[in-house]
């Protein structure tokens, strides 16, 4: 199989704008494109909310054309417990049906977070003057990773182009716990543009985490 093309680029650390002031440069845009050719691009999002914001902004202004179908795509991910302590077969079923309902809940818990993000995402991109946007949130399967559903998904769907953040995770991680981009770049089958956020936008992610 032929590699696909990785593009990487890095925001200006100035790059979130007033959502009003990108519309025009879009509109701008696309009146001096002449063809019709409608791309569908996918951008994954990683749950950070200023990085994302970020990147939506960003693609709003340089990369999307009006006749671009966006797909914002998200994917979550939970652990479920493994056991319950029990002292005899009896409260060993109890704890059974009790590990049960709580590991639905946890996933109930994801589900709802992502959904909220996505949706956050949606109106942000639709801010910026992105007409056709949708939404889709991906759930993890717990043997699995979130990369490896972002991965399937996209090569399910085979869009034009695939853009993802790169929140420049350092040697050390990248080896152990391995980063999103680095697993896209090697495995998705579709152009990919790597965009890289500035390290205040990711440090102000950080903070809101703690």
């Amino acid at each position: 199989r032929a590699h696909s093309a990785v593009r990487q680029t890095v925001l200006p650390s100035d790059t979130l704008s007033d959502p009003a002031s990108s519309k025009p440069e879009m509109e701008s845009k696309t009146a001096e494109t002449s063809e019709k050719f409608t791309r569908h691009v996918v951008v994954a999002l990683d749950g950070e909310k200023k990085t994302s914001e970020e990147i939506l902004a960003w693609c709003a202004r340089t990369e999307f054309s009006e006749a671009d179908r966006v797909t914002l795509v998200h994917a979550v991910e939970f652990s479920p417990l493994e056991y319950l302590p029990a002292e005899d077969v009896a409260s060993a079923a109890n704890a059974t049906c009790l590990l049960d309902e709580l590991n639905e809940q946890i996933r109930k818990a994801a589900v709802e977070n992502g959904t909220i993000f996505i949706e956050t995402c949606g109106k942000q991109a639709r801010d910026h003057g992105v007409v056709k946007v949708e939404l889709k949130l991906l759930v993890a399967h717990p043997s699995t990773s979130v990369k490896v559903a972002l991965c399937d998904y996209v090569n399910k769907i085979k869009p034009d182009m695939l853009i993802c953040g790169s929140r420049g995770m350092g040697f050390l991680n990248r080896a152990f716990l391995g980063s999103v981009s680095d697993f896209l770049a090697h495995n998705a089958k579709c152009p990919l543009m790597i965009v890289r956020t500035p390290a205040k936008i990711v440090e102000a992610d950080r903070r809101c985490e703690e």
